[in-house]
């Protein structure tokens, strides 16, 4: 994929120049939702930027002359000193949240001490780190506590380290945006404690990747804390009622603060009710609760000394991020990155395994390859499952009880599929354009799990689509699993494949044999 069709041009009024004696810039946590929004601007602005995975199996989508991957866990100091090679500025966007809360801390800690060694070992000049605001505040949750110990240990060293600090990210595929509007959309009544409604100075995403520019390409800085905020200061509670008007809603809120519980336990309690009709992780969502008893203000805005420019009101960040999604343009997501226990999962061409079950079903359709794969690939999300939605929703439901994605990610695009997207609670593992796309299962379930749409043109111009499940079961209960929804798998399948027959035929009725374009593989 072209940097270019992906950029948002955040920087373009940005007060600051390239820096032309910075040749390579080391992006950490590339495949989060910032570092994929900066690494477009990086790239236009004539850095060579350099981005850091943590995985091979994390998939690359961005191909460009001045950008080149490299693979390294902060948790391993000589795969880090590697990737620092040749490097001049180095951003720190690594976090665990996604890990249990028991570990994480620990993992950010150890994981700032690895890379700030290995850039002094490197010869890096500058650091620049996106943490969280709310150090002057009485009350720190265990989320923002991590954030400033990870600022402090990267800030020991001689490196000059930039340590930016803001509060709520705005914008679309935002864990934060992304929370707040669920929350909204499925809930009239929210339960309210008072201790809950702190102060906060929400960020549209365009300024922080301005700011993280700004910073590298500003001379002189020198290791400190520079607070980043957008225009408006509120409570939470006025916060979500902003939010809730624009998107045309109301709610109400109701104190809950008679009931005996201890404020931790309810944060949970709260969390795992959300994660019902959220798709964000129960553990994030619970790290995200707790952080509301903090004040998350900017204390100073010398930023804006060096970098003065407009920032964005908090209504207009939310209507630029809706406009986004209704115009197809969401590049980077919260849910790119797969969960934890998925991370190390082997694609399926790579597995050895004897204990391989495939049920296969196929149909041979009237219609050119390239108007059924178009077809295949708007599967999932606001479009649904095509056939048998509500036994895919009790499933879905089921996952979302054990603490699994369920259906609620939905996709990032309705219509456009990349290599490494969710899809519901599936993520794309191949995607070969009018031949295969290939789904692998992020459900809770007794065994590994991938469905297969394979196309094959066959006489007269027609096409012989073959829809594969592939399971590798668990010992003993994967098999009953199996067993047990065979035929509701069966029952699905078959109906799928009736479904892309009448589709494709109507869509050659209506828009001739080449309807509109065809996603393409990152």
């Amino acid at each position: 994929m072209d940097p270019e069709k992906v950029n948002y041009h955040y920087c373009d009024d940005l007060p600051t120049s390239p820096l032309p004696d910075v040749k390579t810039v080391l992006v950490s946590g590339a495949s989060g939702y910032v570092a994929r929004r900066l690494v477009p601007e990086l790239l236009f602005r004539g850095y060579r930027v350099r981005c850091m995975l943590r995985k091979k199996l994390l998939f690359a989508i961005l191909s460009h002359p001045n950008l080149e991957y490299v693979y390294a866990d902060a948790m391993h100091p000589d795969q880090l000193r590697h990737a620092m090679q040749g490097v001049d500025v180095a951003y720190f966007l690594i976090h665990s949240m996604r890990l249990v809360k028991s570990k994480f801390r620990q993992a950010d800690k150890e994981a700032a001490r690895n890379f700030r060694e290995a850039a002094e070992e490197c010869g890096i000049k500058k650091i620049i780190y996106l943490g969280g605001l709310g150090e002057t505040s009485k009350v720190l949750s265990r989320h923002l506590q991590s954030r400033i110990e990870v600022g402090s240990i990267l800030s020991e060293g001689p490196i000059p380290v930039i340590r930016l600090r803001g509060a709520i990210i705005i914008g679309t595929g935002s864990t934060s945006y992304e929370l707040l509007k669920s929350m909204i959309q499925h809930t009239r009544w929210i339960p309210f404690l008072p201790e809950f409604n702190s102060r906060c100075q929400p960020i549209a995403i365009r300024d922080v990747i301005k700011y993280l520019v700004g910073v590298l390409e500003t001379d002189g800085l020198k290791t400190g804390k520079y607070p980043i905020g957008g225009k408006d200061v509120m409570s939470y509670e006025e916060m979500v009622q902003r939010f809730a008007k624009v998107l045309g809603r109301q709610v109400r809120f109701f104190n809950v603060s008679w009931v005996p519980i201890p404020v931790t336990l309810m944060c949970q309690l709260f969390a795992y009710w959300l994660h019902l009709f959220i798709s964000v992780p129960v553990n994030v969502i619970c790290l995200l609760l707790e952080s509301l008893r903090t004040d998350v203000v900017c204390p100073d805005e010398r930023i804006r000394e060096t970098l003065p420019f407009e920032t964005v009101g908090f209504e207009t960040a939310v209507q630029w991020a809706l406009q986004k999604e209704k115009n197809s343009m969401v590049y980077s997501h919260w849910s790119d990155v797969p969960p934890e226990n998925m991370a190390d999962l082997l694609p399926l061409c790579k597995f050895e395994s004897s204990d391989f079950i495939v049920e296969e079903h196929s149909k041979d359709i009237p219609a050119p390859v390239e108007v059924v794969f178009q077809s295949v690939c708007r599967i999932g999300g606001s479009h649904g499952w095509v056939h048998g939605n509500l036994l895919w929703k009790i499933r879905g439901f089921i996952d979302r009880v054990l603490g699994g994605v369920g259906l609620n990610r939905g996709r990032r695009d309705p219509n456009d599929l990349r290599v490494g997207d969710s899809v519901d609670f599936w993520r794309v593992e191949n995607l070969t354009p009018n031949r295969e796309l290939l789904l692998r299962a992020e459900l809770i379930s007794p065994g590994l799990s991938w469905l297969q749409f394979a196309m094959q043109p066959i006489k007269n111009g027609h096409t012989r689509l073959t829809l594969r499940a592939h399971f590798i079961p668990d010992p003993v209960w994967g098999h009953v699993y199996w067993t047990v929804l065979s035929k509701f798998h069966t029952y699905i399948f078959r109906g799928m494949l009736n479904y892309f027959f009448k589709q494709s035929v109507q869509s050659i009725k209506t828009q001739g044999p080449n309807p509109g374009a065809i996603p393409t593989k990152a």
